[in-house]
């Protein structure tokens, strides 16, 4: 008797894309309950499959916490790209990605509380996430941007430092006390700048 083809195994490409569906569905109850209401019970029910499919692409809700994450900076720091990319002026790029920054974090109230507020996360999740080569590249390219500007000076990690945590705080304000009739955010930011990367920082 002939043996029966066992099923194909799955390319990288279909994981992938499992993968980011059960993201998906994971970011949706996030947006509508909180990250206290995603748990792999609950979506393995949403998308249709045994809760072990779920653990078969994810170790835990943390591990899927930490792949939204991870979509979520890389969507930012391609908006910034795009922003950069007919611009030359180190100052200018700088400005740009400074705003684009803020601006974004602003526009995607949900993505911000995501990233920066998600209640239920150890020290240990962040830690790991931070550190993570992919997370640090979509800082480190402010620090490219101050270098460009600074050249030579000693103090491009404090002043990209103070700068990223600047940016932070702006957002942060402007999401979580919306009825404060904040200044203008593109103004704010380049305040930020003047002070940070100043006196060298001169863009228009």
């Amino acid at each position: 008797m002939a043996k029966t083809a066992g099923r194909p195994p799955r390319s990288e490409s279909d994981i992938a894309e499992y993968r980011s569906k059960i993201a998906k569905q994971a970011l949706a109850i996030y947006r509508a309950e909180g990250f206290d209401a995603v748990s792999m019970r609950r979506l393995a029910k949403e998308v249709g499959c045994a809760p072990m499919t779920i653990y078969a692409h994810f170790e835990g809700k943390h591990d899927i916490l930490r792949y939204l994450w991870a979509d979520v900076l890389a969507d930012m720091s391609s908006e910034i790209q795009g922003k950069l990319e007919r611009i030359d002026a180190p100052a200018e790029r700088l400005q740009m990605a400074a705003q684009t920054f803020v601006s974004y974090w602003v526009d995607h109230p949900d993505h911000f509380r995501l990233v920066f507020m998600s209640n239920d996360v150890t020290r240990s999740d962040v830690s790991t996430f931070v550190m993570d080569e992919e997370t640090l590249a979509h800082f480190q390219m402010f620090s490219d941007l101050v270098q460009d500007i600074l050249q030579n000076e000693s103090n491009v990690k404090a002043s990209t430092d103070t700068l990223i945590s600047g940016m932070i705080g702006i957002a942060l304000c402007l999401n979580t006390i919306r009825d404060y009739p904040w200044t203008d955010v593109k103004m704010m930011t380049d305040r930020l700048l003047r002070s940070t990367i100043s006196p060298v920082y001169t863009a228009p």
